[in-house]
């Protein structure tokens, strides 16, 4: 991954809003962990792994949602973390709900890649699991 970590969250965000599997796969560590936004607030389905995992994924997020995209409001960099705080609007394929929604993701990155992704809808916990203080 060329750059700083806080520029990497740029391109993953760009290419995640796009659902760009090329340009994720490229960014990503082959072992990378995701988990989303529903496995993190209602129960969902666990984390993805894997290049493959990251297909899965976005192949179930179209399947899902009509409209999906997070916003960056903040980025800060703490080591082999990026504590992102912004929003996540998504539309229902099917249903129609809608989700609107402040929350912070943490970043990690392991050799150079994108490595892990967890989602806290606190942001005082999104800041402890990044190694700040309160």
């Amino acid at each position: 991954m060329k750059g700083n970590h806080v520029e990497a969250v740029r391109e993953w965000i760009a290419a995640f809003n796009r659902r760009d599997a090329d340009a994720i796969l490229d960014l990503a560590h082959p072992e990378v962990e995701y988990r989303p936004y529903l496995a993190t607030v209602a129960g969902g389905p666990g984390a993805y792994r894997g290049h493959g995992g990251l297909r899965r994924y976005l192949r179930d997020l179209d399947e899902a949602w009509s409209t999906f995209e997070a916003q960056i409001h903040s980025l800060r960099s703490v080591g082999e973390h990026v504590l992102m705080e912004g929003r996540l609007r998504a539309t229902g394929r099917t249903s129609g709900a809608e989700v609107d929604a402040e929350m912070s993701w943490v970043h990690t990155f392991r050799d150079g890649k994108y490595a892990r992704l967890r989602i806290f809808i606190d942001p005082r916990e999104a800041r402890e699991a990044a190694g700040l203080p309160d």
